[in-house]
């Protein structure tokens, strides 16, 4: 019977979820990019059977209702959003720096790509803002312990809520009950370093566990060992008119990987080696010896596969039988790079070229349940597919007056032949003290460069909230408007404050990381235009001597060791002269002893004489 009724249960999970139209699909985008580069897109999107959130009527069924949504929708994180309020979180884990000159634009226009560190925003139902902060607290510190993360240092003093953010909000047509609101909060950890035990949880999400599919490429050592990588984990809640909602679930892996690094490696084992005297890529028009020479780029005739980058071949679909589950696209240019699809399995070998007929983009299926290999091979690697540039270039610098005073220097360049205008977002630490009033702006265009004193014109408008000590950070919101082949410089000081002893890291001479800028460019599209960040900076703040007190502590130990020691003696110890002490010595219990025991030998001794 226990069989029986296990069957049922699938058959049952099974119709639910084609009738109450829970969805999944992965898909693993490849594109060559300039210098012996390789975009990596890995795209995961798990769709919630619908529910009826405002269903009160009995408990049970309200529990069933709740509960009956988590088909291929991950059970681990529903119990977290819902306990939370939480409608609508993102996620974010990058490292590396995207060079946006090479590469173009972000994978996703940037939407699914954070700044340098762990950045964290959450959409949260609460009557109020303390319950808003409440149900935030438990969200960071319970992903903390779920991401293996160091969410759980994030307090009020680095979290924000964005003002002119909430707009763009993917709300979903969801409506809050009555007598709650929807609050924005965002924190980010740029210090955070970024491991495999960051991804282990992440492919528990997926329905296949990282077993099948397209995730089973996925390896920790291989992803993270890249130019630049970057993890999100999205979800957001979609409403209609009726009050029925679905939990939407967008998991994405990007990564730029240097395939000549990649296969040396490969044929090196691993571990990195002096390159031999006679492999050297030497530039034999120059002056060149057996200890020097002037090394050539790349080489732009290269071989290599997906087995080569990753370790390991694509084992098979997600689900067998469905065709729309697993793909993988690919953007390149025809005429330079041919693409050979390899179908493996113990007894099975099948080699087949991809064509793409003429286009830039060929879309291959994964159906069967074989392992899929991808082989690249080129002569002129130099040949891809014509990047997309950004609509904006945005540089952050710090400007060092003195140890106690600063200033922070953005440039913005607009390449293009039209006006930009965005949304610059900056969280500031408290310890940096703003002064907006010294905020001034420079055009720089064909014409020369020119100091602009109407800022009304560049700056359509300003929301700053001042940080308070220890309690939030500053807050700066600014719409811009940057001329087209025009650069705008923004420039603004600030001081450094004095921070307790115990608010000091233990690398506290390394600096301070401030976290990265958001820049969002509204060009009204439907996700709302483009998304980036900044790079993070490094600020030094006025370090005390942490080795003074060490030296104190061992100078005060010292002192007190020896007066100690002197006062003991002469508390416990009698001074007596030479001859007492001998007189002394020859009446205690051991002479005693001694001189029996000699006395007694002697005796025996004359006897046996």
């Amino acid at each position: 019977m226990s069989i029986i009724r296990g069957c049922l249960v699938v058959i049952a999970w099974c119709i639910y979820s084609v009738i109450g139209g829970a969805s999944y699909s992965e898909s693993l985008t490849l594109q060559p990019l300039p210098r012996n580069k390789l975009l990596s897109t890995f795209d995961f999107k798990v769709k919630s059977a619908q529910f009826d959130s405002s269903y009160h009527e009995d408990a049970n069924s309200a529990q069933y209702l709740k509960e009956s949504h988590y088909t291929v929708f991950p059970s681990a994180l529903g119990p977290i959003i819902e306990s939370t309020n939480t409608r609508e979180l993102s996620l974010r884990f990058t490292q590396g720096w995207w060079d946006a000159h090479s590469w173009g634009n972000l994978p996703y226009d940037g939407w699914f790509s954070g700044g340098t560190g762990v950045e964290v925003v959450a959409l949260i139902e609460a009557p109020n803002v303390s319950v808003a902060r409440e149900h935030w607290s438990k969200l960071t510190k319970t992903l903390s312990g779920f991401f293996c993360a160091s969410l759980n240092f994030i307090d009020n003093d680095i979290t924000t809520f964005p003002k002119y953010a909430v707009s763009g909000a993917n709300t979903g047509n969801y409506r809050p009950e009555v007598g709650n609101k929807l609050y924005l909060l965002r924190a980010a950890l740029p210090s955070e370093p970024i491991c495999t035990e960051n991804l282990t949880p992440f492919l528990k999400l997926l329905p296949t566990g990282g077993k099948a599919g397209i995730s089973s490429l996925l390896d920790g050592h291989k992803v993270f060992d890249s130019l630049w990588h970057g993890m999100s984990v999205d979800i957001f809640t979609e409403c209609d008119d009726d009050g029925g909602c679905k939990l939407n679930l967008y998991q994405t892996v990007n990564q730029v990987i240097d395939v000549v690094r990649s296969l040396r490696k490969k044929e090196e084992g691993g571990i990195p080696k002096p390159t031999p005297g006679e492999k050297l890529r030497c530039d034999t028009s120059k002056e060149h010896n057996i200890w020097q020479c002037f090394p050539l780029s790349d080489p732009v005739e290269l071989e290599w596969s997906l087995d080569t980058l990753y370790g390991r071949t694509i084992k098979g679909p997600a689900f067998e039988g469905d065709l729309d589950v697993s793909k993988v696209v690919i953007n390149y240019d025809p005429s330079a790079w041919n693409i050979t699809l390899l179908k493996e399995s113990p007894t099975f070998v099948a080699t087949r070229f991809v064509d793409s007929h003429g286009s830039d983009t060929v879309v291959e299926p994964i159906v069967e349940p074989y392992d899929y290999n991808f082989k690249f091979s080129t002569t002129n690697s130099s040949v891809v597919v014509p990047i997309t540039p950004p609509p904006l270039y945005v540089s952050r610098s710090l400007m060092g007056y003195s140890l106690d005073k600063g200033g922070l220097r953005v440039v913005f360049t607009n390449p293009g032949t039209k006006d930009v205008a965005f949304t610059y977002f900056e969280s500031l630490p408290w310890f940096m003290r703003l002064y907006i009033s010294t905020l001034d702006v420079t055009l720089k265009n064909s014409s020369g460069i020119y100091h602009v004193d109407d800022q009304s014109q560049f700056i359509k408008s300003r929301y700053y909230k001042p940080a308070v000590d220890r309690q939030r950070p500053s807050q700066l919101e600014f719409d811009y408007m940057v001329p087209s082949l025009s650069t705008l410089v923004i420039t603004y000081d600030f001081d450094k404050s004095l921070l307790l002893y115990k608010e000091y890291p233990p690398d506290a001479n390394h600096g301070f990381d401030i976290e990265p800028a958001v820049v969002r460019i509204n060009d009204g599209s439907h996700r709302g235009g483009y998304e980036f960040r900044t790079t993070s900076l490094l600020l030094t703040l006025p370090t005390p001597d942490f080795s003074m007190p060490y030296n104190v502590i061992i100078l005060t130990c010292t002192v007190l060791s020896l007066a100690f020691g002197t006062i003991f003696n002469l508390l416990s110890k009698k001074t007596v002269t030479e001859e007492e002490f001998e007189y002394a010595s020859q009446n205690t219990n051991l002479a005693k002893l001694k001189r029996a025991v000699l006395s007694k030998f002697g005796n025996f001794k004359t006897k046996v004489e």
